[in-house]
């Protein structure tokens, strides 16, 4: 291969798809909100859906509420690690509990987000374009009467987050039967 043809391959930028960005940003923000009891009635993530919902685009819903304003919400300042087009992530520490965020630039961002998330149990504070997490269901319940949105929570799986074993009884929740999850993460 001629160097000039390696050094335009290795000049190429690399640009992460959505569903890609997305996976990474649900498991660091996770590890804040696997520790959460979902031991309340809470609406599972993705049940309730509205007009504004299926609008697609970040022009067609305005602006969005910004990292630094739920920061400001929670009482601390948010350190962002990471930015791109599609969205943003963040967190900050205020007393002994520490948030996660995360802000999309389109509404179809945050759907992805949330079907993602939901495999990995957690409770979330969901608003337009913007999820936060966090250790424990209290801390979540606080900021959602200084900032709004919709506390939802993520299926439990396994034993480590406070469900099964991994097994279901054969027909799992909105499923049809023929996808038992039992014994483990390969579905065998």
């Amino acid at each position: 291969m001629p160097s000039t043809e390696r050094r335009t391959r290795r000049a190429r930028r690399i640009r992460p798809s959505l569903p890609a960005v997305a996976a990474v940003c649900v498991a660091a923000l996770l590890c804040g909100g696997c520790a959460a009891k979902a031991s309340a009635h809470h609406t599972p993530a993705g049940a309730k859906e509205t007009a504004a919902d299926t609008a697609k685009g970040a022009a067609a819903a305005g602006p969005a509420t910004s990292i630094e304003q739920i920061a400001t919400a929670i009482g601390c300042t948010a350190e962002v690690n990471v930015e791109a087009e599609e969205l943003r992530q963040g967190g900050c520490e205020a007393g002994q509990v520490i948030y996660r965020m995360v802000t999309f630039a389109a509404e179809q961002g945050l759907h992805s987000w949330l079907t993602e998330a939901r495999m990995y149990g957690g409770i979330y504070l969901v608003g337009d374009r913007w999820v936060v997490t966090a250790q424990t269901q209290e801390a979540l319940t606080t900021l959602r009467g200084r900032l709004g949105g919709e506390l939802q929570t993520g299926e439990t799986h396994g034993g480590t987050h406070g469900g099964t074993d991994g097994k279901t009884d054969g027909k799992p929740e909105g499923g049809t039967g023929g996808e038992t999850h039992e014994g483990g993460h390969s579905g065998q």
